[in-house]
C-alpha cells in the first residue's frame, strides 16, 4: 500500500499453434492463469503458420480484452528468407509449427507472412520481427518488401475500410530469446503507413525511429531471396459473367464431392461477385441406390459441420435446405435472394448429370446464369478421347488413358497456395440479410437411432475437416510415402497406405493438391509411380461411368450379364457369411469385419474379399458392389463399380490374377487378422490364416473350436469352386460369338455405336468354334482413328447412347 510501490509489469508468451487439442488447451489454460494475476500487460503470440488458428486466437484474446483484461497484443513474425526456411527444414525448432507451404519456397512463406501481418493490423496488434531479426541491408529489404506487399493488399480493400484509425500496427524487435529490451509501453496507434522499427546495428547499438515505407529495388530483394511486389491472387480463375451479373449475389452449391474451401473452382469463380451465398441442398429421394447412403452419410455430415464452422470463421454461413426435388429448392432460393448466378462443381455421375440438367432447366429464362466447374477430379471426363483398339494398351485401360490425358490436356491445373485461399475468404462477403435454412443436424442425413451407435467407430477414425485432410496428407508423406511401393499391400503395417481416399471422395482434399504433392516429393519416378497413378485410376473410373452410365449394376461387356452365378438360398447363405465376416477364411473375415465396423479397409484387402466373393463363392459381383457402396466411408459409385466389374470379369480391364484368401501376404505378421478376428489371436502365425490345418493340441491351447468359437469354411474346395466360375464364363462366351473378335477378344459397343476390342484373359479367348486359342494370331498393326466429330465418345450426348439411363428411384 506504499505510495512508492511500483507494480510489476510482465509480458507472457503464448503459443496457440500446438496441433494436439490437449496441448492447445493446456497452453490456453496457462495463459488464462497468468492473466488472472492482473500483472500481464502484454501477450506475445509466438510464430506459427496456421492462419485460421491465428484468426481464432486473436478473436479469443480480443474477447479476453473485453472482459477487463488490460493487456496489449504483439505478434511474432519470422522473416521468410531462404536461410531461415533451409534451417527449419534441416533442424526445426521445438514449439515452432510451420506448414509445408511455408517450407516449400520463400514466395510461399512470404505470402503467409503478409496475411499474418494483415491479421495483426486488423486486430490492432504490434508486430515483432525475430528469427533472425533485422540485422543487415538484406533483412531490411525483406522487411520493406513485406510492408509494400501489405500496403498493396490494404489498398485493394480501401473501399471496404477507409478509416485509417480502424486498426493499428507497430513493429518491434526482440532478441532471439524472445525478451524485449525496451521498456514496456502501452499499445500505440500510428499511421498505418508508418511503422515503428527497432533495428540493431552492426556495432550492437539500437536505432529507434519512424521509418517511412519505400519501394525497394529489384537488386536488394534478389539478394534477399525474394521478388518484389505483393503475392497477388492472380491464379484464381475469373468469372465468365458480365459486370452487371457480378454486382448481384451468387449462390455456390456444395455437394457430397467438394466439401472444401481450398482449390474449390466454383467458390473461386463466385468470389468475384459482390456477395456469395454458400448452399447445401439435400434430397433423400435423389440419392437412390448409388448416392449418399450408409457410412458415407456419416462422414459427409461431419464434413459439412466442419465446413459450416470454417465459413463462420470468415463471416459466412452455410445455408442448408431439404426437400424431395433439389431443383425446386434452388429455384426458390434464387428468387428469394435475387441472385445473378449459380456456381457448382460437377459431380460426374449418372444421377448428378440428370440433377444438374434439372437445375439448368428450372433456371432457364429467369435471368440467372449457371456456371459449371470441375474440382473433384484431375480432368473433366468429357475432355480426353481415346482411339479404339490397342494403342499401348487396350481401350479404356490405365496407360492409354493416362498418356492421352497428359498429351491432350497437359498437367492438371495447379492449385493456388492456401494463404491465397485465406485472403480470398477474408474478402468475400455474404448478403446483408441471410436467407433462412436448416441446421445440418435437422437434415435426414446420417440419423443414427437406437443403442447401437455404429457411427462412433467411423468418427473416431475419420474426422473430416480440411485441416484433418492436410494433417493426414503431411503425416503420410513424412512417414509412409517413401515406402509405399514396397509396403502398400500390407494391412498389418500402420501407415502403409495414405488413408486419404475418404478425403478425396468427400472433397476435403483436392486431387490436384495431392497430385502436385506427389510430383514435387523429390522421389524418383520408380519409387512413386504406383501412388501417382492412383489419381488417374480415379479419373479413369469416371471416364468409364460417362461412357457406360449403367455400369454400377449392368455389365460393361453386356453379354456377361448372362454368366451363371449361384442363386437362391445358396447365394443368400454365402453372401451373408461374407458380409458378416464369418466365412471361415480368417483374412477375408478380418477385412469384412473392419469394413463393417469402421467403413474402411486397405485396397489390397478389398481386392482379396472381392476376388473371394466372385471367384470362389461365385456370387454376382453386383451384390458385392452394393454392399461396398453401403458400408464404405469412401463409397464412390464409379471407382467401386470399376473394381467390382473387373473382379467379376465384365469390366474393361479384367483382373489377370486371383487373390488367395489363404496365402495372406497382406498380413505377413498376422497382426491384422488377430485384431479383427480376436477369437483366433492365440494361434501361431503358421496356421493363423488356415486354422483347419492346425493340430488338435494347438487349437485347444488357443481356445479355438471350429464350428463353435469360429465358423467352418463356407466352401471347402477352392479349386473346384473356381473351376465352376471359369466354366460359367466359357459357357456364356460360347453363346455370344457376335461379341467375340477374330483373335478371341471380347467386343464392347461404345456410345457412338462403334465397337472396340477390350482386354480379355488368355484362358477366355476362343475361336469361332468355341475352342480355346492356344496361340493367338499376331496383332496386325494398323492406323486407328481417334474419336472426333461424329465418332466422339467424349462429347456424345448421353441421350444418344445405346444404353438408356435408368430412372433414379
Amino acid at each position: 500500500n506504499s505510495p512508492n510501490f511500483r507494480k510489476t509489469i510482465l509480458a507472457a508468451a503464448y503459443n496457440p499453434f500446438f496441433p494436439q487439442p490437449e496441448e492447445h488447451l493446456r497452453e490456453q489454460n496457462r495463459l488464462t492463469a497468468k492473466l488472472a494475476t492482473q500483472q500481464i500487460k502484454k501477450v506475445y503470440i509466438q510464430f506459427g503458420t496456421d492462419l485460421s488458428r491465428l484468426r481464432a486466437t486473436l478473436l479469443y484474446l480480443q474477447q479476453l480484452q473485453r472482459e477487463d483484461c488490460q493487456f496489449g497484443i504483439c505478434g511474432s513474425i519470422f522473416l521468410p528468407t531462404p536461410k531461415l526456411i533451409a534451417q527449419q527444414k534441416f533442424r526445426p525448432w521445438n514449439g515452432v509449427f510451420l506448414s509445408q507451404e511455408f517450407l516449400e519456397s520463400p514466395q510461399g512463406a512470404k505470402g503467409i507472412v503478409v496475411q499474418m501481418m494483415k491479421l495483426y493490423e486488423e486486430f490492432g496488434c504490434e508486430i515483432l520481427l525475430e528469427a533472425p531479426g533485422v540485422r543487415n541491408a538484406k533483412d531490411c529489404a525483406v522487411v520493406e518488401d513485406l510492408l509494400n506487399s501489405m500496403n498493396s493488399c490494404r489498398d485493394d480493400n480501401d473501399d471496404d475500410d477507409d478509416d485509417d484509425n480502424s486498426s493499428s500496427s507497430s513493429l518491434a524487435r526482440m532478441d532471439h530469446d524472445g525478451v524485449r529490451k525496451e521498456d514496456m509501453k502501452e499499445q500505440e496507434h500510428h499511421d498505418p503507413k508508418e511503422l515503428k522499427v527497432n533495428v540493431k546495428t552492426s556495432e550492437g547499438e539500437r536505432e529507434d525511429g519512424m521509418v517511412k515505407r519505400r519501394r525497394m529495388g529489384q537488386e536488394g530483394l534478389s539478394h534477399a531471396g525474394l521478388s518484389s511486389g505483393p503475392p497477388l491472387i492472380s491464379s484464381i480463375p475469373s468469372s465468365p459473367l458480365a459486370a452487371e451479373k457480378l454486382a448481384k449475389a451468387a449462390i455456390v452449391l456444395f455437394g457430397s464431392h467438394d466439401v472444401r474451401l481450398h482449390d474449390n473452382t466454383a467458390l473461386q469463380m463466385a468470389s468475384h461477385h459482390s456477395h456469395v451465398i454458400p448452399v447445401f441442398l439435400w434430397s433423400r429421394k435423389e440419392q437412390g441406390t448409388w448416392g449418399v447412403v450408409g457410412a458415407l452419410e456419416i462422414v459427409l455430415k461431419n464434413a459439412l459441420q466442419k465446413l459450416r464452422l470454417k465459413l463462420e470463421e470468415n463471416g459466412l454461413k452455410l445455408i442448408c435446405r431439404m426437400g424431395e426435388d433439389s431443383s425446386i429448392l434452388l429455384d426458390e432460393m434464387c428468387e428469394e435472394c435475387n441472385v445473378g448466378a449459380v456456381y457448382w462443381n460437377k459431380e460426374h455421375t449418372t444421377e448428378s448429370r440428370l440433377k444438374e440438367e434439372g437445375y439448368k432447366n428450372v433456371l432457364a429464362g429467369k435471368g440467372v446464369e449457371v456456371v459449371e466447374c470441375q474440382s473433384s477430379l484431375l480432368y473433366d471426363p468429357m475432355s480426353p478421347s481415346l482411339p479404339t483398339g490397342f494403342n499401348g494398351g487396350h481401350w479404356g485401360t490405365l496407360m492409354p488413358f493416362l498418356k492421352g490425358c497428359m498429351k491432350q490436356l497437359g498437367e492438371p491445373r495447379k492449385p493456388i497456395p492456401r494463404h491465397e485461399t485465406f485472403a480470398l475468404l477474408a474478402r468475400m462477403q455474404g448478403p446483408g440479410v441471410w436467407p433462412k435454412g436448416r441446421l445440418i443436424e435437422e437434415l435426414d442425413l446420417a440419423v443414427v437411432s437406437g443403442k447401437d451407435k455404429w457411427d462412433r467407430p467411423i468418427l473416431e477414425r475419420f474426422q473430416m475437416s480440411e485441416e484433418d485432410a492436410v494433417s493426414n496428407l503431411d503425416h503420410f508423406f513424412q512417414k509412409g510415402f517413401a515406402n509405399y511401393e514396397k509396403e502398400r499391400n500390407r494391412a498389418d503395417i500402420e501407415g502403409s497406405t495414405s488413408n486419404l481416399s475418404v478425403h478425396l471422395r468427400i472433397g476435403t482434399l483436392s486431387p490436384r493438391e495431392l497430385y502436385y504433392k506427389v510430383e514435387n516429393s523429390g522421389l524418383d519416378y520408380v519409387d512413386r509411380k504406383t501412388f501417382s497413378r492412383r489419381l488417374f485410376w480415379r479419373d479413369l473410373a469416371y471416364f468409364h461411368l460417362l461412357n457406360f452410365p449403367n455400369m454400377r449394376d449392368t455389365s460393361i461387356r453386356l453379354h456377361y450379364d448372362q454368366t451363371e452365378w449361384v442363386n437362391g438360398e445358396e447365394e443368400e447363405k454365402r453372401l451373408e457369411a461374407w458380409k458378416k465376416g464369418m466365412t471361415g477364411y480368417p483374412l477375408v473375415d478380418a477385412g469384412m469385419r473392419e469394413l463393417y465396423t469402421t467403413g474402411w479397409m486397405t485396397q489390397s484387402v478389398r481386392m482379396v474379399v472381392a476376388s473371394f466373393l466372385t471367384e470362389y463363392l461365385r456370387v454376382n459381383w453386383v451384390k458385392g458392389c452394393e454392399w461396398f457402396h453401403y458400408t464404405l466411408v469412401d463409397a464412390d459409385s464409379a471407382i467401386n463399380s470399376m473394381m467390382w466389374q473387373n473382379a467379376g470379369r465384365s469390366g474393361i480391364d479384367q483382373w489377370n490374377f486371383v487373390m488367395s484368401p489363404v496365402a495372406a501376404s497382406q498380413d505377413g505378421k498376422g497382426d491384422y487378422t488377430r485384431k479383427w478376428v480376436p477369437e483366433l489371436s492365440k494361434l501361431p502365425k503358421k496356421v493363423l490364416h488356415k486354422p483347419w490345418e492346425a493340430p488338435e493340441q494347438v487349437m485347444m491351447t488357443a481356445g479355438v473350436i471350429l464350428g463353435d468359437t469360429y465358423p467352418h469354411r463356407i466352401v471347402v474346395d477352392l479349386k473346384a469352386e473356381r473351376q465352376k466360375s471359369l466354366d460359367s464364363v466359357m459357357t456364356m462366351r460360347r453363346k455370344n460369338q457376335p461379341f467375340n473378335s477374330d483373335r478371341g477378344y471380347d467386343l464392347v459397343t461404345l456410345p457412338g455405336g462403334q465397337q472396340t476390342v477390350v482386354f480379355t484373359l488368355k484362358e477366355f479367348r476362343i475361336d469361332r468354334e468355341g475352342h480355346v486359342l492356344k496361340n493367338a494370331p499376331t496383332r496386325k498393326k494398323k492406323k486407328t482413328k481417334s474419336f472426333g466429330g461424329s465418332e466422339s465418345v467424349r462429347r456424345g450426348k448421353l441421350s444418344q447412347q445405346k444404353q438408356k439411363v435408368k430412372s433414379v428411384k
